[in-house]
């Protein structure tokens, strides 16, 4: 469809026009209509607003019921526990308050006596964390692949190599993966080598991690089901913010004896909070929606990117083995001002990114609140 046809078709103030899906649209009754409007290509989820969340939780509260946790335990936490230990294929689950904390606990509890991690020089685990893993759990975390989002077995075999050969012989306990990695634009694993490096590993007795953040959105990508790319590890973090629109919150599965009485590690780190219920009740709600509705985003995006490019001014470059995250190029002589009229017509983008001329930008299920020829008028309109 060339930009003189599609431009001339209905209105643009009204974005809201995608058949209704929960929480996505106000088209259900009761719903006041300034909520659940916006796409917003700045986040992995839907990033409800204050109001949006409490709505949410009312609705949920009224008519099904939430029964409420005790220091993170039973109630509705159990459920969410439970469902997610089935969905990833593992025999047991842990909600756990933050994925650092969850990250932390894994390879603590996995290394044992031997204390080398490997890990992606890139991973949060390495970066973001504070040297948390070292100087709370005494490991030491062995960095790869500097810049990229993978390493090979090769290099593994070298860390291996390395380590046996010392005059103080040292073992590593942990292999740590994380996929998509945030710090290169939610690039993906290349999953033959996780494969490669899993089989290896376990022939040699080492455990694997993997921080699955956002590992549903890799699911898609990958053409792979929770249980099978979460297979390969020994134990899995998963966020409930990031793809499954909890304000906190985060699961750590893994097998029965790996998750037996871990609530008591988790409070040891003061991870016990009294009353996790409206964490939990959000994500419970969108464990079994997303893969379905974010397949639909990556196809509605898909056609909304191919109607921009109609109009030289848009360009979108994909990122290299690459998830949810875009590059949106935009010859416009004030982006601040393209920016505000996207946000006037409810159209959420970041900040410009100044490396490049344009905004690097999410998609998420908030794209299905709309049509992809309705955000490309928007788009177009917003030029001037």
């Amino acid at each position: 469809m060339r930009r003189r046809t599609f431009i001339k078709t209905s209105g643009i103030a009204s974005l809201a026009a995608a058949a209704p899906i929960s929480g996505f649209s106000n088209n259900s009754p009761n719903v006041p209509k300034e909520l659940f409007q916006q796409v917003k290509f700045t986040r992995d989820g839907l990033d409800f607003t204050t109001q949006e969340y409490s709505h949410l939780l009312n609705k949920m509260a009224n008519s099904k019921g939430i029964k409420s946790d005790s220091y993170s335990r039973n109630g509705i936490v159990k459920d969410l526990e439970k469902k997610m230990a089935k969905v990833l294929g593992k025999e047991s689950a842990v909600f756990m308050p933050t994925g650092t904390l969850a990250n932390n606990i894994a390879v603590k509890k996995l290394a044992g006596p031997d204390d080398r991690v490997i890990v992606q020089a890139e991973s949060h685990l390495y970066n973001d964390s504070g040297d948390g893993a070292q100087k709370l759990n005494n490991i030491n975390l062995i960095p790869l692949a500097p810049g990229k989002a993978s390493f090979t077995l090769e290099e593994v075999k070298e860390v291996l190599a390395r380590a046996e050969a010392g005059r103080v012989k040292t073992g590593v306990g942990v292999i740590s993966i994380e996929s998509p990695i945030r710090r290169v634009d939610n690039q993906l694993f290349d999953f033959e080598s996780m494969q490669a490096i899993g089989k290896y590993a376990k022939e040699k007795g080492i455990r694997l991690h993997l921080d699955g953040a956002r590992m549903f959105n890799a699911c898609v990508h990958e053409g792979k089901s929770p249980a099978e790319y979460a297979a390969i590890f020994d134990t899995v973090y998963v966020s409930m913010y990031k793809d499954f629109n909890a304000a906190s919150g985060a699961i750590l599965a893994g097998s029965h004896e790996f998750c037996k009485d871990l609530y008591h590690i988790r409070r040891m780190f003061g991870g016990g909070m009294p009353q996790v219920w409206p964490f939990a009740a959000v994500a419970y709600q969108y464990v079994d929606s997303f893969l379905d509705d974010y397949t639909e985003t990556v196809k509605q995006a898909d056609e909304l990117f191919e109607l921009l490019g109609e109009n030289q001014a848009f360009r979108v470059e994909k990122i290299p083995n690459g998830s949810n995250v875009l590059k949106l190029f935009v010859d416009v002589d004030d982006r601040a001002k393209f920016r505000q009229n996207l946000r006037e017509r409810n159209i959420i983008i970041p900040k410009q990114d100044h490396s490049f001329k344009g905004f690097k930008i999410k998609i998420n299920p908030s794209l299905l609140r709309s049509k992809p020829i309705k955000l490309a008028e928007a788009f177009m309109a917003s030029l001037t």
